[in-house]
């Protein structure tokens, strides 16, 4: 059986068509073996801390961080629960969770966290909802506490389609490894439409669009700083990088 054979009636030129299907494929991800509902959820520093934790992870049912909060707008499913807005959740026994929507204002006090941390978010909702979500994330974070985005990196991909460096060939063969559908075209023009087009995705940043919205969100110039893959100022934050998407992303951090 070939592929493509494995994923009948897909069509990589039909980015609306795909769309169901995508969303399919995100919700079995969305899955763990048990969900054991909190008294509340954290609101203030000291709620936090008495949680034992410091910082929250966006887009993340399942957190790295052995201190970090997860979060994610899709609910997470056990054999027996299901998350609903507004209620923390101990994940397998050993992490938290709470289903929000960062469109919406942050459910935590000024200066809770030490750290907020998202990877490959950014880019799946509009300017306007990332500025607000941005400014929110500066407001829970403590003075100090720093903010680590990473994102696809619309200089990458441009690079790569005007030299014919390699790159837009190394991407499509590590997302079929991936099995994230059957192999993509291998046309340089396809493969960097799927970028804006594919994944739920709104807008693509490069480091100077980044630094734009993250002052419109309140923070800093000189506080914003380009870093390396698990490299940054807190080595516990940046560790929660992943190796995968490391040859197509930009690491940005930006301290309160």
């Amino acid at each position: 059986m070939t592929k493509q054979d494995a994923f009948p009636g897909w069509d990589w030129d039909d980015p609306e068509g795909l769309a169901t299907r995508l969303d399919g494929i995100s919700a079995r991800v969305a899955t763990c073996k048990t969900l054991e509902p909190a008294d509340r959820l954290p609101h203030s520093h000291a709620d936090f801390r008495e949680l034992g934790l410091t910082g929250i992870e966006f887009a993340a049912f399942r957190t790295a961080h052995p201190s970090g909060l997860g979060t994610d707008l899709t609910a997470l499913r056990s054999p027996d629960a299901t998350t609903e807005p507004g209620t923390l959740y101990r994940v397998d026994g050993d992490r938290w969770f709470t289903q929000l929507d960062i469109a919406r204002p942050l459910p935590f006090a000024d200066a809770s966290v030490d750290w907020v941390y998202a990877e490959h978010l950014i880019e799946h909702v509009t300017l306007p909802v990332a500025t607000g979500w941005l400014r929110e994330a500066r407001r829970v974070l403590r003075p100090g506490g720093v903010l680590r985005l990473t994102t696809p990196d619309l200089a990458r991909y441009l690079v790569g389609y005007a030299t014919g460096d390699g790159f837009l060939a190394r991407h499509r063969r590590r997302l079929t490894t991936m099995g994230f559908g059957p192999p993509m075209p291998q046309r340089p023009a396809f493969l960097v439409n799927q970028i804006f087009r594919y994944y739920g995705h709104h807008w693509i940043y490069d480091l100077d669009e980044l630094r734009h919205v993250l002052a419109l969100a309140g923070f800093e110039p000189e506080r914003i700083r380009r870093c390396g893959y698990r490299r940054g100022a807190r080595a516990d934050v940046a560790d929660l990088d992943t190796a995968f998407r490391s040859d197509e992303t930009v690491y940005v951090e930006a301290d309160r």
